[in-house]
């Protein structure tokens, strides 16, 4: 459920910075800011969060959750902050590269909803971490969809 806490700090610095702009009338602004700001600060702390785990902190990590650690750990971590280095580069890449942005996001979050139903399933129980998970996956992808669409301009074939 950490990722609820890097979503909303995405959400309340994008808050910030539309405050700053003193808050524009333009809906389209307003997304495309609250967007960028999940780039940059939820992927961002994404891609900071999966390396100190997954690649510094590897064997640990793979303790606490009780998973056989390994070198995919370290690869998955090295994913991870491939997604933070997008969302950072979405500060002065704009248009077609949101697009991949916002797919490299969706396949994060197909994997997370994937492997929490998986561990439902393998473990026959429902617990309400996993549940919760699974509906912030799906919530979350919904949320970055519409501000995609709500921004305009970033679905557009050139």
């Amino acid at each position: 459920m950490w990722f609820l806490v890097l979503w909303l700090l995405g959400i309340i610095s994008g808050v910030v910075h539309l405050y700053s702009l003193g808050f524009p009338n333009d809906w389209s602004e307003i997304s495309r800011v609250l967007l960028l700001h999940q780039f940059i600060v939820t992927f961002g702390l994404v891609g900071l969060i999966g390396c100190i785990i997954n690649i510094f902190r590897a064997d640990q990590t793979a303790k606490q959750l009780g998973w056989p650690g390994g070198p995919f750990q370290v690869k998955y971590g090295f994913s991870q902050v491939g997604l933070g280095v997008m969302g950072i580069m979405a500060i002065w890449f704009k248009g077609p590269f949101w697009i991949g942005v916002l797919v490299t996001m969706y396949i994060y979050g197909l994997s997370g909803l994937w492997s929490h139903t998986y561990e439902m399933v393998k473990n026959r129980k429902a617990d309400g971490i996993s549940i919760g998970n699974i509906i912030m996956d799906i919530f979350y992808q919904a949320f970055i969809t519409a501000l995609s669409i709500w921004a305009g301009g970033i679905w557009v074939m050139q």
